[in-house]
């Protein structure tokens, strides 16, 4: 046997180990966590995207089991086939690509890597201009990408188009001119003109904004006259009372369905002829809906993922029909085929495959089920919209997957009503205390636990084992990068700039680093509505990540809280920086 036939050999060996190994490793050892589904009728198959195991499952509708798994690496989010191909495109948080893939059965092949937007998280594909949008969380971007079905590796990126929030779900509209860009966040839509889109010249029409957050589904109605959003409702003029909580005043989840002409013309036209289907009711809410599909003959099916249920119905219906999936479900497909609708429960590491004419659902796992760390625990409850009463929100209801829904809540546990206040990001937030905008709460626990009991109305006492897991998710959670690194336009001369203004003016005194935060209440000229002036500063960390600041959301940019409200003033009488100073430092504010 030659020496090179001979290290071939041994090469080829430790590379079948190498993947047998993996395979296994994939089926016993990780927590999968679906994120996404596919239906591939022609194989008779579904493909799942799993983010924490960073793999592709292939699920045999025949059998309905596993019949393959495939590692992908990196942080997947979501993937779209595109139509009339065998081609999958994937996106990866951790690399900022999308890569394009070929399908078989049971088989993945790489074909082009796809530099786009920083941290993308969403694609939709118009196979009119083969054009391939991709929405970047962090960067809040939109990023176009050319797919060239014939030569994969020729596929590019085309524009990237700055936005003003953060850009989640996309939708078409009928008159294959338009799209609208739902907000990750808050309750906006954004409007854009896609005629010159393959030309690099994707262009924002204009703003769509409605009282309502987390924007988790959106989808054009069978007849394409409606455009339907399932989101929720966060009330700042409700209390955090049992009465407010129960009838739905305080938070609302919501399947808003709004005239696609209507979208169209936007301003005050914007609810000409739309209404609302209440998800739930008095009693038997449903916490965090998310994503939302339509059949041929206009049934809609909506993701309840607090709740582990899906809801389904027309249009015309006074109400949704319910049944129960796994837990957290977060994304579906309809199989028009076979009458079926197919589910991925993230936190069950499951596939619901749902008969709505019968009322039957059947869950399937994924593979083999590991333990759960204190932390996995912690994220379980978050998300659990039963801990609340009658199952009306979760944590993640106002910390948008730990950080903010950007909207004000009147919560008592600042001891009084009436002065709603700014619900405030968790990214970055362990070490900071203490919590609250008066900073009555010491630590995490005690933050939580006023959370439970008096903001969502918690039945029972909560135990100090779910205090404690759900303080080892937070405190897990890392700050969001700063928007300037995420669009590559770090300015770090202006940053040094700004951070030699921050020492030498008053900000370290109430925003001392490492945390920027300190313990103590000041009057810095803001009074809420209750007349209160002294308030404990949040931490600055992230601050470049928000899209609202003070207590009341009054100021709507980092310039504003210097040039328009003079920050720091009250007992520190107002700022005196020159626009070239402000300029400077919120280059620096931002990198925090």
């Amino acid at each position: 046997m030659s020496r090179p036939f001979l290290v071939v050999l041994l090469l080829s060996c430790c590379w079948v180990e190498m993947l047998q190994a993996a395979d296994q490793l994939m089926k016993v050892s990780a927590l999968r966590r679906p994120v996404a589904i596919e239906h591939m009728p022609d194989l008779n198959k579904l493909l799942i995207l799993n983010q924490r195991s960073a793999s592709l499952s292939f699920f045999d509708l025949a059998t309905r089991q596993v019949t393959n798994e495939l590692a992908i690496g990196g942080k997947p989010t979501d993937m779209e086939l595109i139509p009339e191909t065998n081609l999958l495109a994937i996106t990866n948080e951790a690399k900022h690509t999308v890569r394009l893939y070929k399908v078989g059965n049971d088989k993945l092949d790489a074909l082009a890597d796809i530099e786009v937007c920083s941290y993308p998280r969403h694609l939709k594909y118009d196979v009119r201009q083969s054009l391939l949008y991709v929405s970047g969380m962090w960067s809040r971007q939109l990023a176009v990408v050319q797919v060239d079905t014939d030569i994969p590796s020729r596929s590019d990126l085309l524009q990237k188009v700055d936005m003003e929030f953060t850009p989640h779900n996309i939708v078409f509209m009928p008159d294959e001119k338009h799209m609208v860009v739902g907000d990750c966040f808050g309750g906006n839509l954004m409007l854009f003109d896609t005629t010159a889109a393959a030309d690099g010249k994707l262009k924002q029409v204009g703003l769509r904004v409605f009282p309502g957050h987390n924007v988790r589904g959106l989808q054009i109605s069978a007849d394409g006259e409606m455009l339907i959003v399932a989101h929720q409702m966060l009330n700042e003029l409700a209390h955090t009372v049992r009465n407010d909580v129960h009838w739905g005043l305080l938070m609302s989840n919501d399947l808003r369905w709004l005239k696609v002409d209507s979208v169209l013309r936007g301003g005050d036209e914007l609810y000409t002829g739309a209404h609302m289907h209440p998800l739930g009711e008095a009693g038997n809410a449903t916490g965090d809906p998310s994503q939302v599909a339509v059949s041929r003959d206009g049934t809609v099916v909506v993701t309840l993922g607090g709740v582990g249920e899906i809801a389904y119905g027309k249009e015309d219906d006074f109400s949704l029909q319910r049944l129960k999936v796994g837990l957290r479900p977060v994304d579906l497909v309809i199989d028009e085929t076979n009458g079926l609708v197919y589910v991925a429960n993230m936190f069950s590491d499951s596939v619901s495959v749902v008969d709505l004419k019968r009322q039957i659902s059947d869950e399937i796992p994924l593979g083999s089920q590991v333990a759960l760390t204190e932390r996995d625990k912690g994220e379980l409850l978050f998300f659990n919209a039963k801990l609340s009463h009658d199952g009306w929100m979760s944590c993640n209801s106002c910390h948008t997957e730990g950080h903010t829904n950007g909207m004000v809540n009147d919560n008592f546990s600042d001891k009084s009503f009436g002065a709603p206040k700014r619900v405030f990001s968790l990214l970055g937030k362990a070490g900071t205390e203490p919590f609250a905008w008066n900073g009555q709460a010491q630590n995490l626990q005690k933050q939580i636990h006023n959370s439970l009991r008096i903001t969502m109305q918690m039945d029972e006492e909560p135990t100090e084992q779910q205090l404690n897991q759900i303080a080892v998710f937070v405190s897990s959670l890392k700050r969001p990068p700063s928007i300037d690194v995420a669009r590559g336009k770090v300015d770090a001369q202006a940053i040094e700039r700004g951070r030699q203004v921050f020492m030498t003016h008053q900000c370290k005194n109430c925003h001392a680093p490492p945390t920027y935060t300190v313990a103590e209440l000041f009057d810095v000229g803001l009074v809420d509505k209750e007349g209160n002036k002294e308030f404990n500063p949040p931490t600055l960390i992230g601050v470049g990540q928000r899209v609202h600041f003070f207590h009341d959301n009054s100021a709507k940019t980092l310039e504003s809280v210097f040039k328009e409200h003079a920050h720091p003033a009250g007992n520190f009488g107002g700022n005196h920086l020159t626009d070239s100073q402000i300029s400077d430092l919120v280059a620096f504010l931002k990198s925090l």
